[in-house]
């Protein structure tokens, strides 16, 4: 397999025999000069998707337009809008509070939704009991429809799809100024399941957030991270994944496709809960990523839920309140 860090190194080779060349041709004539031969720097150039990849991208929401009113609760307002990252269109909802918007405007909280099927999401259903509970708090909740859910473009489903993902959210998060009343100096991220994982992965390459608070969060290492999940419903599709990974990675890309391995650039405040009834991401994952949060000296809380399941579903409400107190704390002039 040709890979973009060969691809790198046999450039460098290329260059450094026609310097030889040269000098060899030189060195025939009594009157050349010396010629000395520089030798590049042969340090490979990170895979484009891994997370040194990503810090060396420009981001930016592409036509970002506002759409519909759409219906929500009483005292709030919503609506849907679209924008373009990496030549897709992407769809995604806005609700926030209605009346008067505050000095500096209204706190963002920008929401990484968890794993449904592309085919059968819906922009206007999905997470709005949390895009309401917040909105209802007083923040602006900007949740993006990644690529192939719902009316986005693209199929959504590709061998690095929570990368993908991940970008998508950058690109959104480069043009949250679009959106009218929104304090770009107070930005948050709720990440959910594989919102977790696109939020660890946000965290490492963007530094404009003020805190995160991730549910259930994904954060095996990085093919696992998706075969788990597949290899649970059907071996031979999970072994059609590792075939399509294959052909776009080597085994020595991993690591740096990892969030986990980049946990010493996280340098604001997170929020981490999980239930041990968890039923999707086993409550296991978390000891091993807690101690990664440790060593690499991330300032987090963890909250462990007796009994409770993926969603956190009996302590719901009061876990959202827990979020939105975290947020305001960390909230800056």
């Amino acid at each position: 397999m040709f890979t973009q860090n060969k691809f790198g190194i046999l450039i460098s080779f290329i260059i450094i025999a026609v310097l030889v060349s040269c000098s060899r041709q030189n060195s025939t004539d009594p009157g050349s000069a010396t010629v000395e031969i520089a030798v590049q720097d042969e340090t490979p150039l990170p895979h484009l998707m891994s997370i040194e990849g990503l810090r060396t991208r420009e981001f930016k929401a592409e036509n970002f337009t506002l759409l519909n009113r759409v219906d929500t609760l009483e005292g709030l307002e919503a609506w849907d809008f679209s924008y373009k990252s990496e030549g897709y269109t992407n769809y995604g909802l806005i609700e926030k509070p209605a009346g008067d918007m505050p000095p500096g405007g209204w706190p963002v909280i920008v929401l990484a939704h968890g794993y449904i099927p592309p085919d059968s999401y819906s922009t206007l259903d999905n997470y709005r009991l949390v895009t309401r509970y917040y909105a209802d708090g007083g923040f602006i909740v900007v949740k993006p429809d990644y690529r192939g859910h719902g009316r986005s473009d693209s199929r959504g489903g590709g061998p690095a799809r929570t990368i993908d993902y991940s970008i998508d959210v950058l690109n959104l998060i480069a043009g949250l100024d679009n959106i009218p009343g929104a304090d770009m100096k107070n930005v948050f991220l709720y990440g959910h399941s594989m919102g977790g994982e696109i939020g660890l992965r946000i965290l490492t390459v963007n530094d404009s957030l003020r805190g995160a608070s991730l549910w259930a969060a994904v954060t095996e290492n990085f093919p696992e991270n998706t075969l788990y999940f597949i290899r649970r419903r059907s071996e031979k599709d999970a072994a059609r994944l590792q075939a399509l990974i294959d052909t776009e990675f080597s085994h020595e890309d991993y690591a740096s496709l990892t969030p986990n391995n980049y946990f010493d650039s996280i340098d604001v405040p997170i929020l981490v809960h999980h239930g041990t009834d968890d039923e999707s991401v086993p409550f296991e994952w978390s000891i091993p990523f807690r101690e990664r949060l440790d060593d690499a000296g991330v300032d987090y809380t963890f909250y462990e839920y007796l009994g409770e399941n993926h969603n956190i579903s009996k302590s719901f409400y009061k876990v959202m309140d827990k979020d939105m107190d975290f947020f305001r704390n960390l909230m800056g002039e």
